[in-house]
């Protein structure tokens, strides 16, 4: 029987992000991947050049029917744009009683290009995070949701620590932007007063697109198989490092 892991998310011509990245991933980790899309990106590696959110009429046809015909064991959301379509999917998400939900907190794209819309911040930060059950941001990414710099491995854990508290969900800070360590990159699971650091080399990437999304994607999968948060963890890193040495 197939497992279905469901993306909601923007798409992203190059490939290297949003939809056609989760897509991808989900199927190299053993889950039929399902799709929601929120809006279109026209973007290569290094800019975007252009952005839209889909109306929210539009998301809402796509989410009523995934949820109608599949039984997801898992959501991984990416680019959402705005307040309307956040609240939509918070809806279809609570109201088909999915215990899986995974939020990569992607405000900007790694040109700086906002992709959550400004007046839709605060509504994201105080509300919609709080339906995961796991957050997996970047440290920039933990320095817009926290309101805080991020200047040591203690501020990691303590902001961390904090919207651990905050939304009470598991943190998980990619680390790879963190370069006081030129040899070793440290990932942070947090939850509370608990906390796992995963250890990996420090690569040189061909490809610095849509890192995290990959990340987040492969845990999402291995979620949706039953393994234990650490364990998907675990996989996810081994996944990524696989496919960067093969690009």
């Amino acid at each position: 029987m197939a497992i279905y892991s469901l993306t909601v998310a923007a798409s992203d011509t190059s490939g290297g992000a949003g939809i056609q990245r989760d897509l991808k991933v989900f199927h190299d980790n053993g889950v039929w991947g399902l799709s929601v899309i929120t809006g279109i990106t026209a973007q290569n590696f290094n800019n975007v050049f252009y952005k839209k959110s889909l109306d929210k009429n539009e998301v809402e046809i796509q989410l009523k029917t995934v949820f109608e015909n599949f039984r997801i064991s898992a959501v991984k959301i990416g680019v959402v744009f705005n307040e309307e379509i956040m609240k939509l999917v918070k809806k279809y998400l609570l109201s088909n009683h999915i215990k899986n939900i995974i939020i990569d907190p992607i405000i900007s794209a790694s040109d700086g290009s906002k992709l959550l819309y400004n007046y839709a911040i605060k509504y994201f930060k105080e509300e919609f995070l709080k339906i995961a059950n796991l957050i997996t941001p970047n440290i920039p990414e933990l320095e817009l949701i926290s309101g805080n710099k991020i200047q040591n491995e203690d501020d990691i854990i303590s902001n961390a620590k904090s919207l651990s508290t905050k939304y009470n969900t598991h943190i998980f800070v990619k680390g790879g932007h963190f370069n006081t360590n030129k040899k070793i990159v440290k990932d942070y699971l947090i939850k509370n007063n608990k906390i796992k650091i995963f250890e990996s080399s420090r690569r040189k990437l061909s490809q610095t697109h849509g890192t995290g999304c990959i990340i987040s994607s492969a845990i999402t999968a291995n979620i949706s198989k039953g393994l234990s948060l650490e364990e998907s963890i675990i996989r996810a890193k081994e996944y990524f490092n696989s496919i960067m040495e093969a690009i």
